[in-house]
C-alpha cells in the first residue's frame, strides 16, 4: 500500500509539474495514450475481455494488499 500511494504521489506530482511548466507535453502524451489504449475499436470488439481482465487483476491485487487476511 505504500508503494502504492507513493508512485501515485509521484504520478501526481509529475503530471502537475508538466501542467506548470510544458503544458503541450501532456496534451500529447494524452493523444498518445487515448490514440494506442483507449481506442473505440478496442472498447466495443474486446469489452468483455478488457473488462474480465481488470477485474482479475483488480481482485489479485486486493488479495495481495490484504496479505493473507482472506480465509
Amino acid at each position: 500500500m505504500f508503494l502504492l500511494r507513493l508512485s501515485l504521489g509521484f504520478l501526481m506530482v509529475v503530471l502537475g509539474l508538466g501542467y506548470l511548466f510544458d503544458s503541450k507535453a501532456i496534451l500529447r502524451l494524452n493523444a498518445f495514450i487515448r490514440d494506442n489504449l483507449f481506442r473505440d475499436s478496442y472498447v466495443l470488439l474486446k469489452g468483455k475481455r478488457i473488462g474480465i481482465s481488470l477485474l482479475f487483476i483488480g481482485f489479485l491485487l486486493l488479495s495481495i494488499s490484504l496479505g493473507g487476511t482472506l480465509p
